[in-house]
């Protein structure tokens, strides 16, 4: 089955343009102010609009408070995903005038420091979906999930363990030079100067393909043996380590291959199950992940079926649109917000609900 793509395909290049779109969450304008009670209706015949944060962009703050401020003061109030999920079932909700869902990716530090007080101060509810590998955690901290989902206020909802890309296929598109910004969440990176950077995509919608170690030491030893850092300084060192992998290729039979299915069944629950445990552990209390945001907003129908088989009621894309009822609940749309977004842009997405 062919992935559905929300996001270009992997290149060095579009990598580095999707970590920074992937950054980007803020809106304009200031405002303040207790959210007022307006009364409850049925199931409206219009779609629900889902908003995406990433609130570690700078400037977030005054500019999350000043969207906030909007919406209040627009009349809209925010729903659970649960009551989305019914809505999109078909079944006879009780929904406000103006409902909306309001969600934040990655589980930054963030969340806790600004988006949950804000929440707060203004009467709304989010969902916050959290990485959660030490290798996130370890800066962003898990110790607010607790506090933050038990008030009911901001939510916490899994993104998967680790965000992760991988190798996919033996072709080498890059040799690592030490711009780690490109590569730093390809599972297994070898950040040794001169080391191939294979072909990657994204893991949760891939074979992972499991290259020859000797190839990479090969590289990394001529590197070494010819000048190190200072190689990477002169013209054509690319074609250079590139004659090293195919004289090598044409001398030797190699020692790759591609995951097999025990270790690619293991790879899908320690992104789905065992971060899923791993937040009802932290926050406690009988807490249960039901929703899961998909990493790079990459989805197919293998993984949403695994989803299904974990206990998942639904998942969240990065595909822009409004929910109307009869969507699938795997395929939960929303709009990411960008920086350079106005409130007069925002105004003009939501006229279309």
């Amino acid at each position: 089955m062919v992935p559905f793509r929300s996001v270009m395909l992997l290149t060095k290049s579009s990598i580095k343009y999707w970590i920074i779109f992937s950054l980007i969450g803020t809106l304009c304008l200031g405002g303040g102010g207790a959210a007022e009670s307006l009364p409850d209706n049925p199931s409206p015949s219009g779609p629900i609009s889902v908003l995406l944060y990433h609130p570690e962009e700078e400037n977030f703050d005054s500019v999350f408070r000043g969207h906030l401020g909007w919406l209040k003061q627009n009349g809209y109030q925010t729903i659970s995903p649960e009551t989305l999920v019914d809505y999109l079932a078909g079944e006879e909700v009780s929904l406000p005038p103006k409902p909306i869902l309001l969600t934040f990716d990655d589980g930054t530090i963030e969340n806790y420091e600004i988006v949950y007080p804000a929440l707060a101060e203004f009467g709304f509810t989010g969902i916050a979906f959290v990485l959660t590998s030490p290798d996130f955690t370890s800066y962003s901290k898990r110790s607010w999930w607790k506090e933050a989902d038990r008030s009911g206020i901001l939510r916490i909802e899994n993104h998967s363990y680790s965000h992760g890309l991988i190798w996919t296929s033996p072709q080498i598109v890059d040799f690592y030079s030490g711009d780690e910004g490109d590569y730093y969440l390809i599972e297994g990176i070898d950040s040794r100067p001169g080391a191939p950077i294979y072909e990657f995509d994204y893991e949760l919608v891939d074979d992972r393909y499991l290259p020859d170690r000797r190839i990479a030491n090969l590289c990394v030893k001529y590197v070494t043996q010819n000048g190190g850092e200072e190689f990477f300084k002169q013209e054509g060192w690319e074609e250079e380590l590139s004659r090293v992998v195919e004289n090598f290729r044409s001398s030797q039979k190699e020692r790759s291959s591609y995951e097999k299915e025990q270790q690619r069944n293991s790879r899908f629950q320690k992104e789905l199950s065992r971060s899923k445990k791993i937040i009802e552990r932290t926050v406690g209390r009988g807490k249960q992940v039901m929703f899961f945001a998909y990493p790079w907003g990459a989805y197919d129908d293998e993984l949403i079926l695994r989803l299904k088989n974990y206990g998942y009621q639904g998942a969240f894309t990065t595909d822009g649109g409004v929910n109307f009822p009869g969507d699938d609940p795997f395929k939960i749309k929303r709009f990411v917000i960008t920086s350079d977004m106005t409130v007069e842009d925002l105004s003009d997405i939501l006229k279309f609900e």
